[in-house]
């Protein structure tokens, strides 16, 4: 049979309901493998495995075949051999002679064949080993030679049992034999089974003796004295769960059965019997049992239940096997023979193999099916019916299956479908055709056999739907006429399918050219400059209107520039052709959108490119782009200072070369007589002195060459650089160190300060601890080359007084000569808790060497701000520290972050600081006479400048200081900042508030305190009390709720928002619930509008 009607064969297993997988099948290979591991051994005992395949193909009816495959479980030497004991303990009389018993060990392997078959050895290696030998095939001990250890020696030896797989697998044991006195003897039996006893597996009498056993104690006046004890071994064959037990009585014990037993689950037991006298000597004797295998188990059907069978076929056709197992062990008893239960259906079955064949021709027509019973029957007399055989019974379905002899037909001669849109999706459905065949078994499958231009259109093969298999285009082909077949395999029948396309809007506008035009900068065009033009492809008519409307692309470009439905591209204000905001070439981008534009986002667009090309004036002033500053030494004689370089935005034609001047009209006289211009240089006519001026600022007038002439002024830099050529002079500064929780590493803190004119100068000084000073701190070193004092790690709180010998020589202006410098220096230890708990002000255009800087007054302003934060606080200046100073530059401003503390006991929250703080946000202002920014730094407070949506603060610190130099004050505090982070949650380490405890993730908490973090969850005001909390992150989403019991009907619930009017920030978001005249009213002011 072709593929695709018949000839594709898969494989399944037949198997029975809830029956475990134990193997896999390759559906199209019938490659069987395991998918479960087997155990030949006890308990499992799976030795022999059968399963059925059953291999059906793809036609109609479906026919199939079974196969029942036995499979062998060899065994592979898995399992060590195993005593019968955990130990063994043995007495033997000091007399013994060499030659007699001592004891016997006994080990059972439960693999099988080879793998069972176990030899004892005694382990050389023990020093006992001498006196002994053992029966290497039934592990009985002889003394070896005559004992010479007293009465109570103890023997210690170690017994090895291997067997003989492949690698042999062992075990070893410890025995231990003590030495009794002479006149003991051990035990001895007197009677024991000589032969191997057997058992039936159906035997079930648990009184009768199926073994005696009778032994002398050979103490006299004592033999019947004795204790029988039947082992227990550590596996079934040495009676590990008891199926047999032992009834002592006197000097004779009888086994009898203590549970069923299997010949399929074991066959023979090896029974030791250990007996022992009042002397503690004990003798073992095995007895062998075997176990007979009955006819006690049922054949059972486990397999295919359904066959079947074409009408019309001769007699004599196989229709289906049947297989019954019986789990009994040997035959006969598992031999398995097959009879009709009905010996008048048409069927006949094979006694031997079960395969069941036809006994006439059958007609569908007639009757579609038989169940028809079958009998499997053993080859023995049964162990559960005397005098019959055991017999297993199913009934089987028979199906009589239906041949093709019949054409298909359509039920169409033409078929038309609904239209189709030209975007329609790949797969899509556009219509079904039905053929029809009598004939139940035959299956129709149809095809596109002319017609499907480009492929555009798939059927399925069985169902007949005709779906979109590739793009269609209504410009390209509007409809479709397909010729389709239904074929049943045999015969044959066609219809023909039309399908019609449908005009979609699904091409944009086409422009018919891009656009260039040139035109003069800076002036106002009448009119249109460029007119543009695109149409519709999805019109076919060009001369229809197009319904185009233009638009600019460009959003900075729609303050110059408009265009209308037409195409008119006009000015709106002239165009600059020069930087920083004009371009010698605009391109402007024009965007066609059909329909008019008026189905919004479902309109089509497609862009242009129009570029105007101006043309230049003069109309820009030259430059200097020189670098700046430019140094020039003192002490100098005159001469070139620099060469003058300037730029105009113009083109070369207006542009250089240009002339240079100094501009007469400036009233600043000082660098006139000190600099002149000769083309494009500038001289100094004169020789500086730094210390008597630093910079100069000087005026150049700068002319292009254009038409007209135009002449720009700009401002030339100076600064006299500095020669040493002043002696220094003692001095003195004050270093204040704040150290982060003790933690500093070893920090710069300061430069030694000497009084010197001079301030390039460092190179030519050196600095080192006075040599005479001989109180020099073990907390601080200074640096030769540069002055700078360092802070040791580790460094105590404390004051601290340095004095250092500074020395200078720049030979022969300054001759060699040195001074004393003296470093007051102030260190202060701030805990973690007093950064966790700051506040933090943000001043706007003061830089950090102005706000630590003395003033006139001698106080600098953070001194000023020091004292005005002990004042607001009520506590003394100890208790407050103002501990970073750090200067933040932005593209357009210059900030300054400050951060403070202040305590009583114990430090105060940051809310109170902040709120504190903008209360007398003018007073400091005044004092300071510099601005706040704001209070309370929020890098967060500016929608969108940091974050798209969340945003949080986050306190950025560590323990490296962050200083500020100047010459006579430095300052070093606490590098702490805040940062945002595009999050609303983070995760922050667990603390239990209000004396709460961390356990398991979370807090336990005393009584009245329910909040997760043992937060209170309530409070309540009487009209002139208020409570401050730390605002909330700026999330994308937020959820408040809180329940509000109300003694006024007129209050104010909660407010967020700016405290007071920021002119710097203008920052106007605020929420709010109040109560008014009972009834909660929210106002929200997101920067446009409050909303009620």
């Amino acid at each position: 049979d072709p593929p695709e009607m018949g000839g594709t064969v898969t494989y399944t297993f037949v198997t029975t309901p809830g029956e475990k997988e134990r193997f896999h099948v390759g559906s199209a290979t019938g490659i069987i493998t395991t998918a479960d591991v087997f155990d030949h051994d006890e308990p499992s005992r799976e030795k022999e495995a059968y399963i059925t395949v059953r291999a059906s193909d793809n036609g109609q009816p479906q026919l199939d075949d079974a196969c029942t495959i036995k499979i062998l479980i060899e065994d592979v030497n898995d399992n060590p051999p195993i005593f019968d004991k955990v130990s063994y303990s043995e007495s033997v009389p000091a007399d013994l002679p060499v030659g007699r018993e001592v004891m016997r060990i006994s080990a059972t392997d439960i693999d099988d064949g080879d793998n069972s078959i176990v030899s004892y050895s005694l382990d050389p290696h023990s020093q006992d080993v001498p006196y002994f030998y053992i029966d290497r095939d039934n592990g009985v001990i002889f003394l070896n030679r005559t004992i010479d250890k007293s009465p109570g020696y103890k023997f210690k030896l170690s017994a090895v049992v291997k067997d003989k797989g492949t690698p042999p697998q062992s075990s070893s044991i410890t025995l231990d034999i003590q030495v009794v006195e002479s006149n003991k003897k051990s035990p001895s039996f007197l009677e024991v089974p000589d032969e191997p006893i057997r058992l039936k597996e159906n035997f079930a009498d648990f009184n009768e003796a199926i073994a005696t056993v009778r032994a002398t104690s050979n103490i006299p006046g004592e033999e019947k004295k004795l204790q029988f004890e039947l082992v227990q071994g550590q596996t079934e064959q040495t009676n590990k769960w008891h199926t047999f037990v032992m009834e002592p009585e006197g000097d004779m014990a009888y086994i009898k059965l203590g549970g069923h037993l299997d010949y399929e689950k074991v066959t023979d037991y090896s029974l030791t019997v250990r007996i022992q006298n009042n002397y503690r000597l004990a003798a073992e004797t095995i007895i062998y049992i075997q176990i007979e295998d009955v006819n006690d188990n049922i054949p059972i059907f486990t397999e295919l239940r359904s066959g079947t069978v074409l009408e019309n076929e001769p007699v004599g056709t196989q229709v289906m096997q049947v297989r019954a197992i019986d789990s009994d062990a040997t035959a006969p008893h598992n031999q398995v023979t097959y009879e009709l239960g009905d010996s008048s259906e048409p069927f006949a079955i094979d006694p031997v193999t079960g395969n069941i064949t036809t006994l006439k021709m059958f007609d569908r027509e007639e009757r579609s099916f038989y169940n028809i019973k079958i009998i499997a029957t053993d080859n023995s007399e049964s162990a559960l019916i005397p005098g019959k055989h055991n017999a297993g019974q199913q009934t089987f379905f028979i199906e009589i299956a239906d041949k093709n002899d019949n054409p298909p037909h359509f039920t169409q001669d033409t078929y038309f479908a609904e239209s189709i849109a030209e975007n329609a999706n790949i797969n899509e459905l556009v219509t079904q055709v039905t053929a029809l065949d009598i004939d139940t078994a035959s299956v129709v499958s149809y095809s596109i056999v002319a017609g499907n231009t480009y492929d555009a259109f798939t059927i399925r093969n069985f169902t007949g739907e005709i779906r979109v298999n590739s793009e269609l285009d209504y410009e390209n082909i509007t409809s479709y006429s397909l010729d389709v077949r239904a074929f049943d395999g045999i015969y044959e029948d066609y219809a023909k399918v039309i399908i019609k396309i449908e005009n979609l809007n699904d091409n944009p506008p086409v422009f018919v050219a891009n656009y260039t035009k040139t035109i003069e900068e800076e002036k106002l065009y009448e009119g249109c400059v460029v007119r543009v033009e695109a149409y519709d492809p999805d019109i076919k008519d060009r001369t229809a209107p197009q319904n185009i409307f233009y638009s600019l692309v460009k959003q900075e470009q729609m303050e110059f520039l408009s265009i209308d439905n037409e195409g008119c591209l006009r000015l709106t204000k002239p165009l600059d052709r020069d930087p920083p905001r004009g371009y010698s070439k605009w391109q402007i981008i024009i965007m066609a959108a059909d329909h008019g534009g008026r189905l919004g986002s479902d309109s089509l667009r497609s862009t242009t490119e129009v570029i105007l090309t101006l043309t230049d004036i003069n109309d820009n002033k030259p430059f200097l782009t020189n670098t700046q500053p430019v140094i020039w030494y003192e002490n100098e004689p005159p001469g070139q200072v620099v060469a003058l370089q300037a730029k105009d935005y113009d083109s070369e034609e207006n542009g250089p070369p240009f002339t240079f001047a100094l501009d007469d009209d400036d009233s600043n006289f000082q660098y006139r007589s000190k600099f002149q211009i000769q083309g494009s240089i500038l001289f100094a006519i004169t020789t500086f002195d730094r210390e008597e001026i630093k910079e100069y600022y000087i005026p150049i007038l700068i002319t292009d060459s254009g038409t007209p002439r135009l002449t720009g002024l700009s401002v030339l830099h100076i600064i006299i650089g500095d020669k040493n050529d002043n002696a220094m002079s003692p001095g003195y500064s004050s270093i204040f160190v704040y150290n982060y929780r003790g933690e500093a590493p070893d920090t710069e803190v300061g430069r030694v300060y000497v009084q010197d004119p001079d301030d390039w100068d460092v190179p030519d000084k050196s600095y080192s601890w006075l040599p005479s000073y001989d109180d020099r701190s073990p907390f601080f070193d200074v640096h030769r080359q540069t002055g700078m004092v360092i802070m040791k790690e580790g460094t105590p709180p404390g004051d601290y007084l340095l004095r250092f010998n500074v020395t200078e020589q720049n030979e022969p202006v300054v001759p060699l000569h040195w001074v004393i410098a003296t470093v007051n220096i102030s260190v202060k230890e701030i805990p973690e808790e007093a950064v966790d708990k700051s506040g933090s002000i943000r001043f706007i255009n003061v830089t950090a060497e102005a706000f630590i800087v003395p003033e006139a007054d001698g106080t600098s302003k953070k001194d000023k701000l020091h004292r005005r934060l002990a004042k607001l606080y009520n506590v003394s200046r100890d208790n407050v520290d103002i501990f970073t100073v750090l200067s933040k530059q932005t593209v357009k401003e210059l900030f300054l972050d400050i951060r403070f503390s202040a305590h009583g006991s114990p430090y105060y929250s940051p809310e109170k600081l902040n709120t504190m703080v903008t209360d007398v946000q003018e007073k400091i202002e005044d004092e300071l006479q510099i601005k706040i920014y704001m209070v309370r730094i929020d890098e967060c407070l500016i929608e969108k400048e940091q974050c798209e949506d969340s945003c949080r603060n986050v306190l950025i610190k560590n323990n490296v200081p962050l200083a500020v130099y100047t010459n006579t004050t430095s300052f070093v505090g606490v590098s702490a900042r805040d940062e945002s982070e595009c999050t609303c949650e983070r995760s922050e380490p667990i603390v239990c508030l209000n004396g709460g405890t961390p356990f398991a993730n979370k807090c336990e908490c005393p009584e009245g305190f329910l909040g997760p973090r043992c937060e209170q969850m309530s409070v309540g005001f009487t009209g002139d009390g208020w409570a401050m909390y730390a605002p909330p992150p700026a999330c994308s989403e937020g959820h408040m709720a809180l329940t509000v019991t109300a003694h006024t009907s007129n209050s104010l619930v909660f407010y967020m928002g700016p405290q007071k009017m920021n002119k710097l920030l203008n920052v106007q978001d605020f929420m709010s619930l109040e109560l008014v005249d009972g009834y909660p009213v929210l106002l929200v002011n997101y920067g446009s509008g409050t909303t009620r």
